[in-house]
């Protein structure tokens, strides 16, 4: 069965680590703390020519920011890095279930 768009909720426990490491308004983490969720808008990403793409592709976004913060923090952030997988997870979930997998973004 094929993820609905939008559907996918961020665990509560992971929403705080967002305000905290977030580095700006074009950011997905700063997205997730000021919405409580992660969902395309009216105007898909270029290079996305489906609502699956567009999707898939904010959730590989959210998978970069919070790969790059976990690799540029300093401390142990055991939470951090439990949302890393999280992330990676669902990124994986959504590749299969919309046969994405080998999808490359283009930027046209």
């Amino acid at each position: 069965m094929e993820i609905p768009i939008n559907s996918i909720l961020i665990p509560q426990r992971f929403i705080p680590l967002c305000k905290d490491w977030h580095d700006g308004v074009r950011c997905t983490l700063y997205s997730i703390f000021t919405t409580g969720g992660l969902t395309i808008g009216t105007h898909p990403p270029r290079g996305c020519d489906t609502a699956e793409q567009a999707y898939l592709s904010l959730w590989r976004d959210l998978a970069y920011d919070v790969g790059h913060t976990v690799h540029i923090c300093d401390d142990d952030h055991g939470t951090l890095a439990e949302f890393e997988g999280w992330v990676n997870y669902t990124v994986e979930r959504l590749e299969e279930s919309y046969g994405l997998q080998e999808w490359e973004r283009s930027f046209r």
